[in-house]
């Protein structure tokens, strides 16, 4: 397959703005559109059961979405493209564009597996809730994390928030510690929404070392999120090995 010139680019605001057809629709009011011809059990992994794990009061929160699978989401100086082939610079896996009628969020879905597509969205959506929590919400938030840090808890849920928490604790004192802080809380929360969606969309194994949350950090973590957003009817917060875990 060769790489994409810069005819067959088409900015991402170009994109979102043409003439899009909903292929069908989604929980929560949402749509599904695709450029790219996707089997029914491709279509269930990367879009419709991630969507129908979400949980309503985050659904409400973002308001409607438009998700759009495209093959490629091309980096270029003059901004993310969507590409039908391969380009030849770096790549996105995600991107959105907001509008006032809805979120626009494309996903690319060449070269990538379903499943890791999938959790893809749900991490967009995590990222995208973070500057619509309500001060109360985060709050919540910061103040299990501060309760973390007091107690010396160590990992974290994955390596980009567990690299901020590093950072963090290893600002010099002479550094403003506020930016650290505030990184480090805004990652932690994006990772730790994207995992608790991610468990409630199928059954996800916990991850042991020190890098890693110890499961009583990890329950409190997903009882408060589920506690804040609370589950859709059917959907639940943690299978038997994590009970008796706990």
């Amino acid at each position: 397959m060769g790489t994409a010139p810069t005819s067959e680019l088409t900015p991402l605001g170009d994109y979102v703005n043409g003439t899009l057809v909903p292929i069908s629709g989604l929980p929560h009011g949402w749509e599904f559109h695709s450029a790219v011809a996707l089997g029914p059990a491709e279509e269930r992994t990367i879009v419709r059961e991630p969507v129908e794990a979400v949980p309503e009061a985050i659904a409400k929160r973002l308001g409607k979405v438009r998700v759009l699978a495209v093959p490629y989401i091309a980096c270029t100086e003059s901004g993310d493209a969507v590409a039908r082939h391969k380009p030849a610079g770096e790549t996105h896996t995600a991107a959105w564009v907001e509008t006032p009628e809805h979120i626009n969020l494309l996903l690319a879905c060449r070269e990538l597996d379903a499943h890791d597509t999938g959790f893809e969205l749900l991490a967009s959506l995590a990222e995208l809730l973070l500057p619509r929590l309500t001060s109360d919400e985060r709050t919540a938030y910061n103040r299990l994390l501060d309760e973390e840090l007091r107690h010396g808890a160590r990992g974290e849920i994955d390596e980009e928030a567990f690299a901020a928490k590093k950072a963090f604790l290893g600002a010099s004192p002479g550094q403003p510690s506020a930016s650290p802080l505030e990184h480090y809380r805004g990652v932690s929360f994006v990772s730790t929404a994207a995992e608790f969606m991610h468990g409630l969309w199928h059954d996800v194994q916990v991850r042991i070392g020190p890098e890693h949350l110890p499961v009583a950090q990890l329950r409190r973590r997903m009882t408060l999120l589920a506690e804040l957003f609370p589950l859709n009817p059917g959907y639940r917060l943690f299978d038997e090995s994590v009970e008796k875990a706990q």
